[in-house]
């Protein structure tokens, strides 16, 4: 049963790389993001092929379960990930206003 799951999980992660080379192809991605993703996917197939290495970290944490220290390790990347979208997307909207402001009085200096 495991080894199924680990089949699963590895066909996943390849899965999720190809995409992740297909969005950096259209542009998508930049290369720090697609670097960040890449490592994000072998990990993941690391971890999927050879669970004991991350029983080995979680012995280190004193955490007693391996998927707690997954779950917790899961929670602080979204927590990035959500953080710098937020970010992101404050950055576009000043954008976005600077240009309206700019394209009005445009506008009004014409008429």
């Amino acid at each position: 049963m495991i080894i199924g799951l680990q089949i699963t999980g590895a066909i996943f992660a390849l899965l999720m790389i190809y995409l992740s080379i297909v969005h950096y192809k259209k542009g998508s991605l930049n290369s720090l993001e697609i670097a960040v993703w890449l490592s994000i996917w072998v990990l993941v197939i690391l971890v999927v092929i050879f669970p004991d290495i991350v029983r080995a970290y979680s012995m280190s944490f004193s955490v007693s379960r391996v998927l707690d220290l997954l779950i917790a390790g899961g929670f602080i990347l979204t927590i990035t990930m959500v953080t710098s979208a937020y970010i992101r997307v404050n950055k576009l909207e000043r954008k976005m206003e600077d240009l309206i402001r700019k394209l009005a009085l445009k506008d009004s200096e014409k008429k």
